[in-house]
């Protein structure tokens, strides 16, 4: 919470102090008869700052295109296991069926987890396979003959388990604190030049300097946003994994009929 609350309302009134302290110590300058020239460098720190920018909302926008990649490929494999579990004898469907009810009740009591989440998400994963394990090995004692099905369920749900652990470790990914940090110093730097120059030159700069804290206000909160999807505004699409979760229940719905 208290990252939203820094992102829109302390962040933009930093900015704008930003550049009411430049403007006061432009004013001072002037004072001290001290004069300005421009050196051509000014345009050049901006052009950087907005590189820095665009870097930083790129690379926060790769990893959200990741994670919803990683969703549907999960939902894919969640497909195949759940198509496949149809065709197995009653005994060994229900086994699956059980590891399935489990693998979507771990899924929904954790989306949009946060970094610190995903660990004991990923245990909780484990733990289900493994249970899985025990029920095909003591499965396959009582039917020597099942053993290319055990085969196949071992090989579908290990590439699901792998995908989803993928997933969950993608919360842990975002764009590391240095190059936040760069950035929201860097944009009071340039808070402080606009006011400085803004007083020198003695320009009425309201528009600029509203669209420069808009612009970084926004753009910068966009990255933070994208990087914490479990606070964030912008949520991952879990539609196809819901899709599918709510095909198995329906088909667990049938065929208890």
């Amino acid at each position: 919470m208290f990252q939203y609350i820094f992102f829109l309302f302390i962040y933009p009134g930093l900015l704008l102090l930003s550049v009411f302290v430049g403007a006061k110590y432009a004013a001072h300058r002037m004072h001290l008869n001290k004069s300005w020239k421009n050196i051509g460098l000014e345009s050049s720190l901006m052009s950087i700052y907005a590189l820095l920018l665009s870097f930083g909302l790129v690379g926060s926008s790769d990893h959200a295109n990741q994670r919803n990649d990683q969703i549907y490929a999960v939902a894919d494999k969640l497909s195949l296991v759940i198509k496949k579990s149809k065709y197995y004898e009653d005994e060994l469907k229900q086994g699956v069926h059980k590891y399935l009810t489990t693998f979507f009740s771990i899924h929904n009591n954790n989306l949009n987890p946060d970094a610190k989440k995903s660990e004991h998400i990923i245990k909780q994963i484990l733990s289900n396979d493994q249970q899985l394990d025990y029920f095909l090995l003591d499965y396959q004692k009582k039917h020597a003959e099942s053993k290319s099905e055990i085969s196949e369920i071992t090989t579908n749900t290990s590439a699901l388990r792998s995908a989803y652990i993928r997933l969950t470790q993608n919360y842990g990914k975002n764009t590391p604190t240095l190059i936040i940090s760069i950035l929201i110093v860097y944009s009071f730097l340039m808070g402080f030049l606009i006011g400085y120059i803004k007083k020198i030159h003695n320009n009425q700069t309201f528009i600029v300097t509203t669209i420069f804290i808009i612009i970084s206000s926004v753009m910068i909160g966009a990255i933070w946003d994208q990087d914490h999807p479990g606070i964030g505004f912008i949520k991952p699409n879990y539609e196809s994994i819901t899709e599918v979760s709510d095909l198995f229940k329906a088909y667990l719905l049938r065929d208890h009929i």
